[in-house]
């Protein structure tokens, strides 16, 4: 079935499973990974112009670039887990079937954020402390994802055994390593005063970092959170 870029961006908007069902053969699908991942690519580099604008100047750039990669590198590397998973639970998945369908979760979870970035940028307008901030951007994050991750589960074959649970444990896969992805990218929201870089040193991991950082936006410094490399990527620094 041939779309146009903006036809398939609404489509993934109405109808994903049906995006999916439609496009499982290869001829099919070599005919929408192009147009999927430019999807996904103008709308999380919307959202991360959006997000970069908090601090400004290199900060804009660099949040576009890299949001694209939050969405393709959790997808690339959890789709063999996801397969996994289902057959385990008796159910023969096919890879143009898990690739089609991880391709629609992320030009759909890309589309809603370049919707909702208005929203984040009037917030961010009214100049929030650098906690508020980032507390914003991961729970946006997990607003526009969760319709992204139903259309995985969603669009797997019927059958099998258990299927509930390989559905949700690809579901919890999924986000545990967008999260962390993130983590690794960062900063996508810079603090005022901090020189503008890339990326940061590897250091503790995505779950300690956004307890302090909600312990902080309300106020309660009598933990003081000093970032060591240690945790989910490398060893406890000395």
């Amino acid at each position: 079935m041939s779309r146009g870029v903006f036809g398939l961006a609404g489509a993934v908007l109405r109808d994903p499973i049906g995006v999916v069902e439609a496009h499982q053969d290869a001829e099919s699908l070599r005919e929408v990974v192009v147009p999927l991942l430019g999807i996904a690519a103008v709308g999380c580099g919307i959202f991360g112009v959006v997000v970069g604008g908090y601090r400004g100047g290199l900060q804009v750039p660099f949040a576009a670039l890299k949001m694209p990669a939050l969405l393709w590198i959790p997808v690339i590397l959890t789709l063999p887990a996801c397969r996994a998973f289902f057959a385990a639970a008796e159910i023969e998945v096919s890879w143009n079937r898990m690739t089609i369908a991880g391709l629609v979760a992320m030009a759909r979870t890309a589309v809603l954020a370049a919707a909702i970035g208005p929203v984040v940028w009037l917030v961010y307008s009214l100049q929030p402390s650098y906690h508020l901030a980032v507390l914003l951007l991961a729970a946006t994050l997990g607003l526009v994802g969760l319709p992204g991750l139903s259309v995985l589960a969603r669009s797997m074959p019927t059958g099998g055994r258990n299927r509930w649970m390989a559905a949700l444990a690809s579901v919890v896969v999924l986000a545990i390593c967008t999260a962390q992805t993130g983590w690794v990218l960062r900063p996508f929201v810079a603090r005022p005063a901090a020189e503008v870089t890339f990326l940061r040193p590897l250091e503790e991991d995505v779950f300690s970092s956004l307890g302090a950082t909600t312990r902080s936006a309300t106020g309660d410094y009598s933990k003081d959170w000093q970032p060591e490399r240690k945790g989910m990527f490398g060893g406890r620094g000395r």
